[in-house]
């Protein structure tokens, strides 16, 4: 059996606060969610698509019928393409000019 060390986990780096407060403007959270929320649905259909080559793979592979692919591809795809929506606003709050 294996462990996991502390070593094996990636971290996020940490937004400081005093960064937020300097975006002109301020930092909008809602527009960071709003950004997720519109990226859900494309990373959802990618999901999809990979989760069924994923299963087609599978049966040529195997012989074997899956669905776990098509089942798991979507709502991963989803979460995702929310994180990266959100995570992409925040960068461009932060570091792009204010024209945006």
């Amino acid at each position: 059996m294996s462990t996991i060390t502390t070593s094996d986990i990636v971290s996020l780096q940490a937004i400081d606060s005093v960064e937020l407060s300097t975006v002109t403007g301020g930092y909008d959270f809602s527009k960071a969610v709003e950004a997720g929320n519109a990226a859900a649905g494309p990373g959802r259909q990618a999901g999809q698509t990979l989760g069924a080559g994923f299963d087609a793979g599978y049966k040529v592979v195997t012989g074997k019928d899956s669905t776990v692919g098509s089942t798991v591809g979507g709502p991963l795809g989803a979460a995702a393409g929310w994180a990266g929506g959100f995570a992409t606003n925040t960068y461009d709050q932060l570091r792009a000019p204010a024209t945006k």
